[in-house]
């Protein structure tokens, strides 16, 4: 019989560190955008820098490779805990049977 040997707290620290990953890209982002922001509002004015201001919105954006990324991690970390919640279970379900067995066999 094949033996399959899981540690789901390693599943949960994977997603833990995905999680830790994605909210310092999303406060990256966000420093980066008030900084931004913050030179298209009163440092750089005219055609270029409403160009660079739109291209910039496109950066983080809905349609973003960034924001793909981030929304695929995200569900690559659910999908590690639904699996280390699993695995847990089953690992709980396999010990509870095993002390469930006769402690004495009897021929």
């Amino acid at each position: 019989m094949a033996v399959v040997e899981v540690n789901h707290r390693i599943l949960i620290e994977v997603a833990d560190a995905i999680d830790l990953y994605c909210s310092a890209q999303d406060r990256e982002m966000r420093s980066a955008d008030a900084d931004i922001k913050s030179m298209l509002s009163s440092d750089w004015a005219g055609y270029d820098a409403q160009v660079f201001d739109y291209k910039w919105e496109g950066v983080d954006g809905k349609n973003s490779t960034s924001y793909k990324l981030k929304i695929s991690l995200e569900n690559f970390s659910d999908g590690l805990r639904k699996c280390a919640s699993i695995y847990k279970k089953a690992q709980e379900d396999s010990y509870t049977e095993a002390n469930n067995l006769p402690k004495w066999l009897y021929w």
